[in-house]
């Protein structure tokens, strides 16, 4: 009599066996030919409309090459050697990669020689990984490397010289390891507990190359837990979250010691959740959109004929009704839902050719190879795993050609407008001068010039450029009048579409840069301008002040605790008016609308009576002082002056240091510029004309 098998004795998942020597190296051989294959097919065409230039697609290539050169000359976590750390690298390992090629001579135009070389060596190790991952004959493996190649907009992204290629062999190399860990043969706790960190290891070059990398972690310790068997499935997980979690931390308590900010860069210009004048619907709705955008376009780029789009799910969906492969099956998938729905925070997650949401792509390719594994060890399987295989690489591959064109147009815009800009400006700017730039990458890098980004990606003397940013030119512009007079740009490189303000007010023209194909660069035209700072002051500071609130700078709106009516108010606003001496005078304000508060932090208060003076530009909206917590009728003004700008004074007793005032616009919109606060003086105490409306 047969014993009865044990309900507790683990299941066989699929294992991955190790093939002999002359098949391994037959099959890497395969990978590494099929990979630069298909990276040709992409960059050759491109070459020829670069003239001479590596063809990257995205000026966001040269942002990696702007932080590699800067980390091998001994500057690292900065974007331009000597102007100061900067949070704007999300991939700080792969900048780190980068700076090793140009430690051995990769240097200028030829970092995109290596960034490709890395890219073909990624590619490759997924094509290898996941053949290794299905198993079965070589054919059957060539043909799952082949597939994960096939498609393509991922092709697109993995061969751009971004980090997603080393991204996704990394992905490729935690699935394997997890498919060791679940394969059923780890009987020795010792072994298991191995394995499990072998796993989480994985989840440090994670994190390190894509921060969003962290739900996918999660993942990977949930399905390492689920394999633990009888072994405690919470140190499972503790073993596989905590080294990806440690790095994370790392990382933000590096950018924290460094610029002030544990947030990255990216992530304040970036994430819907940092988009200050988007209320909680309005985010749910922009992801939602963002969300519905990925599936629509996903779905016709899995397919040349979108009919067919339906196969690579399907054969999803065989590998999950698989026992021996629906462990890693399902965290391929599950990783995959997971990094789009995190992905689609990131406001620009639409754009750029859905560069973000390819590593999605390529674990939803990683269960379709499994399927195709699981085929071919059914009865007959064989014959129909390859029909299968052959039926998706014919619906799959036409896409490639579509996408070489498109990355082909997008590369010949970076070369024609970035590159170009930073070979004029090369010319242009002296050295050791700088440029204000909206695009962080090529021409930063190109021209060898110090630049300042307006957006905030680079950094520049500890600066919150990125946080300023989000709250439009005013405040970019606030945060250029900290820098010092003789570190300012000279010279603008700016899309005039975005930055219509700065360049039209504070730009002389010099040349412009037009696109008559334009697929990826922020806008059609790209202007280069000398730059007149001659309205910008070294600050506003009144002799007899005690304390000053400069709003839209958002440092010094950071230091009173300011807080503006978002984000149906608070809009910021650009203006330069003259000064009565035959000049003109910038300040940044904000929009108070009618009925809205803005509140700050007294930090310093005279001793006596106090004097609070608010610069607006006209409008004042019959604007009220009040004292939070202090009780009392809201104040009218005393007076109001009228000048190059009108002062509003209100006068208080006992004005103390860590006093909360708000200031209301109460019969109209008030535009607030600048806020002093300082002694009262004996000529103040004349009433206005009429308090109600502000005069």
């Amino acid at each position: 009599m047969r014993p009865a098998r044990s309900a507790t004795r683990p299941r066989a998942p699929h294992t991955v066996k190790l093939p002999d020597p002359r098949r391994r190296r037959a099959e890497t051989a395969i990978a590494i030919a099929t990979a630069g294959a298909v990276g040709a097919t992409f960059w050759v065409p491109a070459y020829r409309r670069t003239r001479g230039m590596f063809p990257a697609p995205l000026d966001d290539v040269y942002i990696h090459f702007d932080f590699a050169r800067a980390w091998a000359t001994g500057h690292p976590m900065e974007w331009i050697a000597g102007q100061g750390p900067s949070s704007g690298e999300t991939a700080p390992l792969y900048a780190a990669v980068l700076a090793a090629g140009h430690a051995v001579g990769f240097r200028g135009g030829a970092m995109g020689l290596f960034a490709a070389i890395v890219a073909v060596a990624g590619a490759a190790y997924v094509a290898r990984g996941v053949g290794a991952l299905v198993g079965g004959p070589l054919w059957l493996r060539a043909a799952a490397g082949a597939l994960m190649l096939s498609v393509g907009l991922v092709d697109w992204t993995l061969f751009s010289g971004m980090e997603v290629s080393l991204f996704c062999a990394c992905l490729v190399g935690a699935l394997t390891a997890l498919s060791r860990l679940r394969s059923g043969s780890l009987r020795r706790s010792t072994t298991l507990e191995r394995a499990a960190w072998r796993v989480g290891a994985w989840g440090v070059p994670l994190v390190w190359l894509r921060p969003e990398a962290a739900v996918i972690v999660a993942v990977l310790a949930v399905a390492a837990a689920r394999g633990a068997g009888r072994r405690s499935g919470v140190l499972t997980i503790a073993r596989v979250a905590a080294p990806g979690a440690l790095a994370t931390l790392a990382v933000l308590a590096v950018h924290r010691l460094t610029t002030g900010e544990a947030a990255s860069a990216g992530a304040q210009l970036k994430l819907l959740t940092s988009l200050p004048f988007l209320d909680d619907s309005g985010r749910a709705r922009a992801a939602l959109s963002n969300v519905a955008h990925f599936w629509v376009r996903a779905g016709g780029e899995l397919s040349a004929t979108r009919a067919l789009a339906w196969v690579v799910p399907a054969l999803a969906l065989v590998a999950l009704a698989s026992r021996r492969t629906r462990a890693v099956a399902a965290t391929s998938v599950a990783s995959a839902v997971a990094f789009a729905l995190l992905v689609s925070l990131n406001s620009a997650a639409p754009y750029q050719n859905l560069r973000y949401y390819v590593p999605s792509i390529v674990l939803a390719l990683v269960a379709a190879a499994l399927g195709l594994g699981a085929l071919s060890r059914t009865r007959g399987g064989g014959t129909l795993a390859g029909a299968c295989a052959l039926g998706v690489l014919a619906t799959t591959s036409p896409t490639v050609p579509r996408q070489a064109a498109h990355f082909a147009r997008a590369a010949a815009n970076i070369r024609d407008q970035q590159i170009a800009a930073g070979l004029r400006l090369a010319h242009l700017v002296a050295p050791g001068r700088r440029v204000l730039v909206g695009d962080a990458g090529a021409i930063a890098y190109v021209s060898g010039r110090g630049a300042i980004d307006a957006l905030g990606l680079g950094g520049y003397g500890g600066l919150p450029f990125a946080r300023a940013a989000v709250h439009g030119q005013a405040a970019t512009l606030e945060l250029i009048e900290r820098v010092p007079a003789g570190e300012r740009p000279t010279h603008l490189a700016l899309h005039p579409s975005w930055f219509g303000e700065i360049t039209s007010r504070f730009g002389r023209p010099v040349e412009v840069l037009s696109l008559d194909d334009n697929v990826i660069c922020a806008g059609r035209e790209l202007g280069i301008y000398e730059a007149d700072w001659s309205a910008l002051g070294d600050g506003d500071a009144r002799g007899d002040a005690t304390d000053e609130l400069d709003v839209a700078d958002v440092v010094s709106e950071r230091e009173h605790a300011y807080e503006a009516p978002l984000p149906w108010g608070g809009r910021t606003l650009v203006a330069v008016r003259g000064t009565g001496e035959g000049g003109a005078r910038f300040d940044g304000g904000r929009v108070i609308p009618a009925g809205s508060v803005e509140r700050f932090t007294v930090l310093r208060a005279p001793v006596g009576r106090a004097r609070v003076t608010v610069r607006t530009d006209g409008a004042t909206g019959g604007v009220t002082l009040t004292r939070a917590g202090r009780g009392g009728p809201p104040l009218a003004p005393r007076r109001i002056d009228e000048g190059a700008w009108r002062d509003v004074v209100f006068e208080l007793d006992d004005l103390r240091a860590g006093d909360r005032l708000e200031l209301r616009a109460a019969s109209g919109d008030l535009h607030d510029f600048h806020v002093w606060v300082a002694a009262a003086r004996s000529g103040d105490a004349q009433p206005v004309r009429d308090a109600r409306n502000g005069g």
